[in-house]
């Protein structure tokens, strides 16, 4: 699958990422890792080639 559908898929998923953000139960580092999917999956810069 390339990068940039790959990207879309997630765009589809960020709802889902966000509840998981905000649950108490969910391990910090499971956070900064949606955090960082989120940031990237919205980012504007293009990062396929």
């Amino acid at each position: 699958m390339e990068l940039f559908k790959k990207a879309e898929k997630i765009k589809k998923d960020i709802p889902a990422v966000f509840l998981a953000l905000n649950d108490k139960k969910t391990p910090l580092s499971a956070k900064i890792f949606a955090a960082v999917t989120v940031v990237y999956a919205l980012s504007p810069i293009e990062f396929s080639t």
